[in-house]
């Protein structure tokens, strides 16, 4: 059992605020204690390395929210005001709930291309840490967690992430040279409370380009990403699960596995999260559990055949309980589509896991996919709150 208390991290990311309709105002803060910031990209600055730099501007420090969305107080034009949009919402809802802690990502799927570029020399990787420290000091009083979400660190040079993304053979070596880097110029600056945290993949197979008993010399949170498991848009496969906690004859990945291939690399429990999914991976053109599957399901909610939890069960389909896999799903016998999810069933199971095996807790992927009611039965930010209580 945990002899601390277990804690859940949502990643709000700074689009949600346009299709998703999910301004900083609809984080429930009575449910809420912490989330990350994402993303920033690493662009590169005017000596040519490359630093933390904003993805969307107008999102981040510029929109001036309308009241409806607003965090109160309401947004207005301020001579002397330095930034606006999400920022200043977020640090609005800090001063309102003092002990609300926020966290910036950096990196994510689509923005890991140049992780190996900015971390590849001594003076890459001090110019790394300066920008972040530059992002500290420009919006003070919000951030107190800086993630790395690198996507993926790979061995020998192969590319576990997007096409085209820069790697090196030594890219782990090197991301614990920046850690070192980035640990000591936070302690040297006062800024020593800092968290440092990584998102780190969820598959066992893909471990072994990271270093990952160098990194907990550096690394307070291992954030492991035990979601996207599967899904026929990627190829032909047999419908499974995307974020189960238990494996299956028909999937072997599982939260379980993940987070006993890390253990088993000398991680804490306490330093270690679960991930939990609020959107859906599909499998299309499928009998059911275990059968074939290929193509792209019908459903989407802002993305083709991905739907936010909010929007699930699928209209048409029939909701299950996989009691092996501990997950739940959705089937249509009309569409053939199966659609896997996270639900407030499997959430108390991951809960119940993190308190089991001493975990430090959950991380969501994110926010915005909860039903919009947190008092609803099917919310999932409220089941998550019940079952890290114990209830």
């Amino acid at each position: 059992m945990a002899s601390h208390k277990p804690k859940v991290v949502y990643y709000f990311p700074n689009w949600c605020i346009y299709a998703r309709g999910y301004p900083p105002k609809s984080i429930p803060l009575d449910f809420v204690d912490e989330i990350t910031y994402a993303f920033f990209a690493l662009k590169p600055n005017a000596a040519g390395f490359y630093v933390p730099t904003l993805t969307d501007a107008w999102a981040d420090t510029d929109k001036k929210f309308g009241d409806e969305e607003s965090v109160e107080p309401f947004d207005s034009v301020q001579p002397h005001q330095p930034f606006y949009g999400n920022f200043n919402q977020i640090k609005k809802l800090k001063a309102k709930k003092p002990s609300f802690c926020v966290g910036m990502s950096i990196g994510g799927w689509t923005m890991s291309a140049h992780f190996s570029d900015a971390v590849a020399t001594p003076q890459s990787q001090l110019a790394f840490a300066e920008g972040v420290l530059d992002v500290l000091r420009k919006y003070p009083g919000i951030f107190s967690t800086i993630d790395f979400d690198w996507e993926y660190i790979s061995p020998g040079g192969k590319n576990y992430g997007q096409p085209g993304n820069v790697v090196r053979p030594d890219d782990g070596q090197n991301f614990v040279r920046f850690l070192h880097v980035m640990r000591k110029r936070l302690d040297e600056t006062g800024c020593g409370a800092i968290k440092l945290t990584a998102a780190v993949v969820g598959t066992p197979e893909k471990l072994d380009g990271l270093p990952v008993e160098a990194m907990n010399q550096y690394i307070d949170e291992f954030r492991v990403m035990t979601y996207d498991f599967g899904s026929s848009a990627w190829g032909p496969c047999a419908a499974g699960h995307q974020a189960n906690l238990y494996p299956t004859p028909y999937g072997p990945q599982s939260g379980d596995r993940a987070i006993k291939a890390y253990l088993s690399r000398g991680v804490p429990a306490h330093k270690l999260f679960l991930g939990v999914a609020f959107y859906s991976r599909g499998f299309a053109n499928t009998a059911g559990l275990g059968h074939p599957s290929s193509g792209v399901v019908h459903n989407k909610s802002v993305e083709d055949g991905v739907s936010e939890y909010r929007d699930l069960p699928v209209p048409g389909a029939t909701e299950f309980w996989d009691p092996v896999a501990r997950a739940g799903y959705c089937y249509d016998p009309r569409t053939k589509d199966l659609n896997s999810y996270d639900t407030t069933e499997s959430v108390k199971e991951k809960c119940a896991y993190v308190h089991q095996h001493g975990l430090g807790g959950l991380i969501v992927w994110e926010i915005s996919g909860d039903v919009r009611d947190v008092n609803h039965p099917r919310s999932l930010i409220r089941a998550i709150s019940a079952g890290l209580r114990g209830q």
